[in-house]
């Protein structure tokens, strides 16, 4: 008996050796034993996961948003591509910290060079001098720079640049304009009609939250233009990424010039009629970019939880060019990143609010 039991083991061994070697199905009596390969289907998966090639990194020229800090130096973040018709969003949503390192290593090395930009004109060269990570660490990281331009050129809170590699233009200098009794003065009465041209009921009760005073490049034809002002007016809301307060509240933006023999005359407005907090707009003005022949006004577009970078495009009626993408909007990051000189963010109150 023992025997017969012994031989039944050594035939059943040489059965699952062989079974193994093939990796098949055995069936024995009643019972039914499956064979795999020590090599899991995971290990498979992981292996070919792990084959598949870098997700590849856009190609600049790369807009820039700059922020000029307190201590003279320049912070800036990428949130659009500079694309043949136009700006063209920078998706980061599925990228992560190896993807942001790539770029890094590629674009934003000490020593990068963007052409920094003002009112639509290059005023010199932004040189950066290395990268901190941005609020959220899966984001495009924050470029610490300095500025090179014209001896006694102003900076505002906020420009522009793009890059890397410069273009041909040559800089040039922009006297920046400073808000006047005029600009207050005709602000609250172009403010109500066209609050009143929209239909909006209780124009009269719009608050100004942003003034600011602008210059503006030549024309189409060349004619020089001045200098304009750009005013945000709210009804039951304020300037921030939060809900408002009534849902009949409402927001108005314009820019105007100003005409001798008319007053000041708007170039270009937008009124935004809310009618529940869920569909909350406003905007502010943070400079003017020009690519290639094409001029844009930058804006900053607030709604009920966010604030992202718009533009607005010269001739384009009423209607928004572009806006950022969500996920790692350009302001939060730079109003946000720890400085590296303090490990803390620096204050700040808003987008040059005036």
């Amino acid at each position: 008996m023992a025997s017969t039991t012994r031989r039944a083991r050594a035939a059943l061994t040489v059965l699952l050796l062989a079974a193994s070697a093939a990796a098949c199905d055995v069936k024995w009596g009643g019972s039914h034993v499956a064979l795999e390969h020590p090599r899991s289907q995971r290990d498979a998966e992981d292996s070919a996961a792990a084959a598949q090639p870098p997700v590849p990194l856009p190609q600049p020229p790369f807009v820039y948003l700059v922020r000029f800090e307190t201590d003279g130096g320049a912070s800036a973040v990428p949130f659009a591509r500079a694309g043949a018709t136009g700006l063209e969003s920078l998706d980061w949503s599925s990228a992560g910290t190896e993807y942001r390192a790539r770029f890094d290593s590629t674009f934003a090395t000490p020593g990068t060079t963007l052409a920094l930009q003002l009112s639509e004109r290059r005023i010199g060269t932004l040189i950066l001098t290395g990268t901190r990570v941005a609020v959220n660490a899966a984001c495009p990281s924050v470029a610490d720079g300095r500025a090179l331009v014209a001896p006694g050129q102003s900076l505002p809170r906020w420009a522009f640049a793009v890059g890397p590699g410069l273009p041909d233009s040559v800089p040039d200098r922009v006297d920046l304009p400073g808000l006047d009794d005029r600009m207050r003065t005709f602000g609250p009465i172009l403010a109500e009609n066209l609050l009143k041209d929209a239909g909006v009921e209780h124009a009269f009760l719009a608050q100004r939250a942003d003034l600011q005073a602008i210059p503006l490049a030549p024309d189409s034809a060349g004619a020089p233009v001045g200098h304009g002002m750009a005013a945000t007016y709210l009804i039951g809301d304020t300037l921030a990424g939060v809900p408002p307060g009534s849902e009949s509240a409402a927001s108005l933006f314009f820019m105007a010039t100003f005409d001798p023999a008319r007053g000041y005359v708007p170039l270009w407005s937008t009124v935004q009629k809310y009618g529940s907090a869920s569909s909350k707009k406003a905007f502010a003005w943070l400079g003017g970019l020009r690519l290639g022949g094409a001029r844009y006004d930058m804006l900053e577009a607030v709604d009920g939880s966010s604030e992202k970078v718009a533009a607005h495009r010269a001739g384009a009626g009423k209607a928004l060019a572009w806006t950022e993408a969500d996920g790692c909007p350009a302001l939060r990051s730079l109003r946000q990143a720890p400085r590296a000189e303090s490990g803390a963010a620096a204050p700040d109150s808003g987008a040059s609010r005036g």
